[in-house]
């Protein structure tokens, strides 16, 4: 009998855990999905979620967290905002999907799918569905946790609503490039603090800062301040002081400058505003047109003493 009696709890226990896979504590509800892979060879798309919400932003269901806990090949772990409603957009439900936080070599991905009409609508404006994808990479696995306030209902008839496929049926889908850096953007008081020891690297792509369309590693719109730069580079205007260097004829710069209102070699105003400048290449050009004028100098300085010497020998021979 107590064989009997244990066997019975123990089943119910098991039977519990099994089907726990969505839980609500206090209006905040958790759903988790069965383990969602891909063979070695193909890539799946699964269907974790559908949400509805309304094209104008009438809803208090606010954001939905979806976490992934990445098993195979490597583990991982990423987390991404859904977010519906007032603030996403100027008085728009546009929906807004936000890597938040990543860890390990993420394989799997959250995407959100397009939305569709319902034949529903509130205030005039009518209720859509989205669909919420997990892109899973091949040869890998993941679970997927929802965290919402949404009301779970199947099927969708109106807005702050949420329909949860904890057990998916996955299809196939091209291969992709999993995301591995949050895009979480600053938040309302504008400032972004990056801390944690050791250096920090940005491994490819490039960084603008004003602008949305870096041309180079760090394109900045503006002004910066620094207390030094230090620029390295190969080549310096050494060679000028070589004594096969041939310095122009002064006559030679005076005709190009007339021509051309620039220096030679040097670029002109134009050309700078359109192309801008290379700081170490400007400073290499600085210092060879120093050191041509230093030899000027020093070739003039050499003829006065010359003059010098010989208005004495002629002051002598009149004496």
């Amino acid at each position: 009998m107590k064989r009997k009696t244990l066997s019975l709890c123990l089943l119910l226990w098991a039977a519990q855990s099994t089907a726990q896979t969505t839980i609500d504590q206090n209006g905040v509800k958790t759903s988790v999905t069965d383990l969602l892979a891909a063979n070695a060879t193909q890539p799946m798309r699964y269907e974790v979620a559908t949400v509805c919400y309304n094209s104008f932003h009438w809803q208090n269901g606010g954001s939905i967290v979806v976490e992934l806990f990445q098993q195979f090949y490597q583990p991982s772990y990423a987390r991404y905002l859904v977010e519906i409603g007032y603030g996403t957009g100027a008085n728009s439900g546009t929906p807004q999907l936000k890597l938040t936080e990543t860890s390990g070599f993420m394989a799997a991905r959250i995407i959100l799918g397009n939305p569709s009409d319902l034949s529903t609508s509130y205030g005039g404006y009518v209720n859509r569905v989205l669909p919420v994808y997990c892109d899973v990479a091949n040869y890998s696995n993941c679970r997927v946790k929802i965290t919402y306030l949404q009301t779970p209902a199947d099927p969708l008839v109106s807005f702050n609503q949420i329909k949860v496929n904890t057990a998916p049926t996955g299809t196939t889908t091209p291969a992709f490039n999993p995301p591995q850096l949050s895009d979480l953007p600053v938040a309302s008081n504008k400032l972004l603090t990056i801390t944690g020891e050791g250096n920090h690297y940005i491994s490819n792509g490039n960084v603008g800062i004003g602008t949305t369309d870096p041309k180079e590693k760090l394109s900045v719109k503006g002004a910066i301040m620094a207390h030094k730069i230090r620029v390295t580079q190969l080549g310096w205007s050494d060679y000028v002081f070589d004594s096969s260097y041939q310095l122009k004829p002064l006559p030679q710069v005076e005709k190009y400058i007339q021509h051309n209102k620039h220096l030679p070699e040097v670029p002109s105003a134009e050309e700078v505003k359109k192309e801008g400048i290379e700081v170490g290449e400007s400073q290499a050009m600085l210092l060879k047109k120093i050191e041509e004028l230093t030899l000027y100098i020093i070739e003039q300085h050499k003829k006065q003493e010359a003059l010098e010497k010989r208005v004495m020998e002629l002051e002598t021979k009149v004496k």
